[in-house]
């Protein structure tokens, strides 16, 4: 029994429909920065967030191909998926008349939150030199993620109350499927492979400063750089899930601009033991994009040793060692990624650090802290979902500010560093209403604001 359904039906009785719950309603983006010049309330983006108490579909059909020995047809099944019926609708999945898709709920506060025309979200900016030798400048990354009905169907549990999230049972079913669109402001003057790329108009510029009267362009185009895509999948059977990328490039031959599409690699697996320099055996990378996204002194691998990741990823860790730390409160010794290179004498310690495989409901730092706080508290697993892991973080955010639904709904559960004190953890939360705000303001929120890849 997850442990805090019956709290969040006590809070906050009603029907829950399109992310609201009795007086629990949730936007689907940012609405601080407005509706941008030129643009009307019928542009906005609307997520669909009715999610199904269990999966409308079979198992995914390509989860039947062997990814150990063919993972190309494996990825190429899994984006065909992913395209099919969303394509045609321009990804608006509401629309989507061949199977449901659905997006995940609370990406929509703070800077990096959802943008109004698509319902972007800021994800880690480009380095110097991270997508070209000598290309200097950093570009901003957009993005946004979509889930089956597999997936989905843990977001109903996770958010029966979208004011008070249910984290404690945390497992997305296998035949669960997410992807996500990552968008950069690079052009194919700075890239030429982007050359014809898909182009969506973002208003991504809403936050920046007018500066000697002149008013910045705040919707702007946005190419599309990566598809990445993540499977629940028991023959990944060292952590559960399978991920793979894609990166747009103009001379892939087709007439559609979505398939000009390379495959970049597949993950099943953080090759624990294996040093760099040394063959990988659940990591694959494409070696013949070497020259295009890496080779060069400043991003010799795309990932770690080699390990599978996009171009627009941190080239010191890998997809899933990034998903894997996925936990609430997240991990205060480690966070997501490395924060630095480290010599090569280092690299058995980065390897016991960043690298385990970890299953699914296992935490990747069991004991923890909040941010600004000496309390140690245990971690909730999220199953290698750091968008549940942004949406929590978010949701405290938002709490802690009062920002509408919580100027009248109650502080939630998992935001109160005293509920984790509790044996078990959350088992009889606190319901003193000036006691909880008390323990959200002693966390420094703001810590957890920007994007975490």
């Amino acid at each position: 029994m997850r442990l805090l359904a019956s709290l969040s039906i006590a809070i906050c009785a009603g029907a829950y429909s399109g992310a609201a719950f009795s007086a629990c309603t949730i936007p689907s983006y940012n609405t601080f920065y407005g509706t941008p010049a030129g643009y009307s309330a019928a542009d906005a983006f609307v997520g669909k967030f009715d999610y199904p108490a269990s999966p409308t579909e079979p198992l995914p059909p390509f989860m039947s191909i062997d990814f150990t020995t063919d993972w190309k047809a494996y990825l190429q099944g899994a984006l065909d998926y992913a395209f099919e019926g969303n394509e045609a609708v321009d990804f608006n999945i509401a629309q989507n008349t061949t199977r449901d898709w659905y997006h995940a709920l609370w990406m929509h506060p703070d800077v990096s939150g959802r943008e109004f025309l698509r319902g972007l979200t800021q994800e880690r900016a480009s380095r110097p030199d991270q997508y070209k030798d000598g290309l200097a400048r950093e570009f901003e990354t957009w993005a946004i993620g979509f889930y089956n009905s597999f997936g989905a169907s843990e977001f109903h549990e996770i958010w029966a109350n979208p004011c008070d999230p249910d984290v404690s049972e945390v497992l997305f079913p296998v035949g669960t499927v997410t992807f996500k669109l990552l968008f950069t402001e690079a052009t194919s003057a700075d890239l030429p492979y982007l050359a014809n790329a898909p182009s969506w108009m973002a208003h991504i510029g809403r936050s920046d400063p007018v500066e000697d009267g002149v008013q910045p362009v705040r919707v702007r185009p946005m190419q599309l750089l990566q598809v990445d895509i993540a499977v629940r999948d028991d023959d990944a059977t060292e952590t559960g899930w399978v991920f793979g990328s894609f990166v747009y490039s103009n001379d892939v031959m087709s007439t559609d601009p979505w398939r000009k599409l390379k495959p970049v690699g597949l993950s099943w697996g953080n090759d624990p033991t294996v040093l760099p320099g040394n063959p990988l055996s659940e990591n694959v990378t494409d070696a013949g994009l070497a020259g295009t996204l890496f080779g060069w002194p400043e991003r010799l691998e795309l990932g770690w040793g080699g390990r599978m990741n996009g171009p627009a990823d941190n080239l010191l860790s890998s997809c899933t060692a990034c998903h894997g730390t996925a936990q609430f409160p997240r991990s205060d010794d480690f966070g997501n990624v490395p924060r630095r290179a480290v010599a090569p004498a280092d690299y058995p310690q980065r390897l016991l650090d960043y690298f385990r495989n970890i299953k699914p409901g296992e935490a990747f730092d069991p004991i923890t802290k909040f941010r600004n706080s000496s309390v140690d508290i245990p971690a909730f697993p999220l199953d290698y979902s750091l968008q549940v892991q942004s949406g929590l973080e978010r949701i405290c955010n938002a709490a802690r500010r009062q920002d509408p639904p919580f100027d009248t709904e109650a502080v939630p559960a998992v935001c109160v560093e005293a509920n984790y004190l509790i044996t078990p953890a959350m088992a009889a939360p606190v319901s003193d209403e000036v006691l909880k705000r008390q323990e959200l303001n002693k966390i420094d929120w703001d810590q957890y604001e920007p994007p975490i890849r």
